[in-house]
């Protein structure tokens, strides 16, 4: 039940604490997504994808948005999905637990905004994805990639973002072991710009 008491706020506002658990949260988020949410779309050139049999185009949309990797829960499910794990908790809609205690935050952020436009996008392309129309698969496909490929920049955009506001507290990052193993195996760098699909 979204909890409708709970002032917004933008993320350079956000308490420490809250900020610390949203980064970690995001970070594993956008590990998840960029992994295994567009992996095959991230890994095709341009001219591989304009070669690319558009059936087998088809599965590998349908693989990285409808099965996306769930890493720290182990199971598949698809990205959208994935992405709300994350933003109810921003919304307010499911608390955040941070030490045993629950806190409802309401993040308002023009880049979070962003990052909801596109998951949102990526949304409406899942019916035909979920469909077995290849006529319509091939109207939506350069559009569809388009998207994908912005949703990784944006999260980038946003990632960067917090990691600025939280060195901006003054204290060193917290080291987390645990999670060595699994950001070595991850987390990668963003592609360069695809400055043709931005033009379009």
């Amino acid at each position: 039940m979204p909890l409708t008491q709970v002032e917004p706020q933008t993320l350079a506002q956000m308490p420490f604490k809250v900020l610390d658990e949203t980064l970690r949260q995001l970070r594993s988020t956008r590990n998840d997504i960029i992994r295994y949410g567009v992996w095959n779309t991230r890994n095709l050139t341009d001219d591989e994808f304009n070669h690319a049999d558009d059936r087998k185009l088809l599965g590998y949309f349908r693989q990285d948005l409808l099965e996306t990797r769930f890493l720290s829960k182990g199971r598949r499910i698809d990205l959208i999905q994935l992405w709300h794990w994350f933003d109810d908790q921003m919304t307010g809609t499911e608390p955040m637990l941070i030490n045993g205690e629950e806190l409802f935050v309401n993040v308002q952020d023009k880049d979070l905004d962003k990052v909801r436009k596109r998951v949102a996008e990526i949304q409406s392309f899942l019916p035909t994805l979920r469909g077995d129309d290849l006529e319509a698969f091939k109207r939506v496909k350069y559009k569809l990639r388009r998207t994908v490929l912005r949703l990784t920049y944006d999260l980038h955009h946003l990632f960067k973002r917090l990691e600025k506001h939280r060195k901006n507290f003054g204290g060193p990052m917290p080291p987390r072991p645990e999670r060595v193993p699994l950001e070595a195996a991850i987390d990668m760098p963003e592609p360069p710009p695809i400055d043709e699909h931005d033009e379009e």
